[in-house]
């Protein structure tokens, strides 16, 4: 087909259905109508003389061929994507980070004035988020994610930060609130949780504790949540070692036993590091250099 009568309208709403598997989504993505998408998909289904998607309950299924060239277009619209970047050299650069919230709220946002103060014609924008980047469309340059097993996302390149520890800490109150000097002595206090319990069971049985048969407490889906509860004197919670440090150094938490358990890791994802700008590359190496330093 001559590039001229190439349906490019019809291409891009095809890709944006294939990459999302859904009619509807697409249609957001591209600020139009369910309607107008699926027409532009049949029309090129009947420029192209075969089926690009299964039709079924609800949804919509590549089919081979469409699979075939969902893959070559999604690589022919990243490459033009990349390629109008780097042609482009706005006085001053907009860095979208997309960040765990935890690590954006405790470590990462009372930082940023140092890579401001070196990198002052970049404005970055945090999005303090966990879910999943789409690094073609969202405009996200880099995320910073938190994972316990995980190594590698597809579509995407990813590079270690630095490997977490938890640790036991509370606050100065709540330690001169009892007598404690051996690790069991935390099972009398209230106990706080990141998303599960089974933390300070693998907490105790390292620190040759035997844990409870039941393991109680609150437990909080952002530990930063978690920080200001153990902050206020609340209770006792099982941290990062990384993001509690510089309360610690400031004395509003306390770590009293020299103990900790691994329990994952934070990477660094780029959908390709090689084609970051010269101030993204730039907060990578501050990034790494400051993680470093911690």
């Amino acid at each position: 087909m001559r590039r001229g009568r190439l349906p490019l309208t019809a291409l891009r709403a095809f890709e944006a259905a294939g990459r999302a598997e859904s009619i509807s989504l697409a249609a957001a993505e591209l600020s139009v109508s369910q309607a107008a998408v699926s027409r532009q998909i049949k029309e090129l289904e009947a420029q192209l003389n075969l089926s690009l998607f299964e039709r079924i309950h609800r949804g919509v299924r590549l089919t081979a061929s469409g699979h075939r060239l969902l893959t070559s277009l999604t690589q022919a619209f990243d490459n033009i994507d990349d390629a109008l970047s780097e042609i482009s050299v706005p006085e001053t650069e907009t860095l979208l980070i997309s960040c765990e919230p935890a690590f954006a709220a405790l470590w990462l946002a009372p930082r940023l004035a140092a890579f401001q103060d070196i990198a002052q014609n970049v404005d970055v924008i945090l999005n303090s988020d966990s879910h999943i980047v789409d690094f073609g469309n969202d405009g996200t340059h880099l995320a910073i994610r938190y994972t316990s097993e995980r190594q590698n996302w597809p579509r995407v390149e990813v590079r270690k930060l630095c490997e977490t520890h938890l640790s036991a800490y509370l606050s100065p109150k709540c330690l001169a609130s009892g007598h404690i000097s051996t690790p069991k002595d935390l099972l009398p206090l209230p106990r706080f949780h990141e998303d599960t319990r089974e933390d300070w069971c693998n907490w105790f049985e390292v620190a040759g504790v035997m844990p409870p048969d039941t393991e109680r407490g609150t437990v909080f889906n952002d530990s930063a949540v978690m920080f200001q509860a153990t902050l206020a004197g609340q209770g006792v919670m099982l941290a990062d070692d990384l993001l509690a440090k510089s309360a610690a150094e400031r004395g509003e938490l306390v770590r009293p036993f020299d103990i900790s358990i691994h329990c994952g890791s934070y990477w660094l994802v780029s959908r390709n590091f090689s084609r970051l700008s010269k101030n993204a590359n730039g907060f990578v190496d501050w990034l790494q250099k400051e993680l470093r330093k911690s």
